[in-house]
């Protein structure tokens, strides 16, 4: 019988635990901003860190806290990423709240129907950059070994592989520019860390000027940038 009792006991200690973790977890747990979910929906999602924030999120919860303006996401500029960041600005919280218990706390609805409300000007969305796969970046990665100049450009590069300059990873980007094919203004989130002017320093490098700047950093991309300044 004592081994019944305990059990039983064990079981209701057990039950009312439960119920009142369940109880605590409702009672305190943190609502998300509806504005920073709608303002990261209007982002392109592709976190690149061009606007000096690690991801979208980032950007969307500094945004929403007035910290950074609206023209601050770079590849967002020609998706009309400010206009849609101005209509939820001007939208009031009241509002907000109204529109996002509407479309069931969907960030991507709610901001559709944000923008229809307000009559913000619709903009094409370009297609979304791909990132390459781990292979596409290792195939490049192991072309750089022949390319002196062009692994010292890699070294310039953010080497964050995020696919908007429309080639399969920095390395990929590398070699182009290093061929004269490719822009370096191509590389969005690079603009921040100047590497149209790294790119054009590394260009009129002799031969033995990246050879030895090669061998002081061992080709680490971070030591690198600090060689070439940043």
């Amino acid at each position: 019988m004592i081994i019944v009792y305990s059990t039983i006991l064990l079981g209701i200690l057990g039950l009312t635990s439960g119920l009142f973790l369940a109880f605590a977890a409702s009672k305190f747990a943190v609502k998300e901003d509806p504005r920073v979910k709608l303002v990261e929906a209007a982002l392109p999602g592709i976190n690149c860190g061009a606007c000096g924030f690690p991801g979208c999120s980032g950007f969307a919860k500094a945004y929403a806290d007035g910290k950074v303006p609206k023209e601050g996401c770079i590849p967002g500029r020609r998706s009309g990423v400010p206009e849609k960041l101005e209509a939820i600005t001007k939208t009031s919280q009241e509002k907000i709240l109204a529109i996002w218990k509407e479309s069931g706390e969907d960030a991507e609805k709610a901001l559709q129907k944000l923008l229809s409300a307000t009559g913000a000007p619709p903009k094409p969305v370009p297609k979304k950059p791909v990132r390459p796969s781990p292979d596409e970046v290792a195939k490049y990665k192991g072309m750089l070994k022949d390319n002196e100049l062009a692994s010292l450009i890699y070294g310039a590069l953010p080497n964050i592989d995020c696919g908007l300059c429309g080639h399969p990873g920095c390395a990929a980007f590398a070699l182009k520019l290093a061929a004269s094919e490719e822009k370096p203004e191509k590389c969005v989130p690079g603009m921040r860390q100047n590497v149209p002017e790294k790119v054009a320093k590394i260009k009129k490098m002799s031969s033995n000027e990246i050879k030895k700047m090669l061998e002081e950093t061992a080709g680490d991309p971070k030591k690198i940038k600090e060689k070439l300044g940043g």
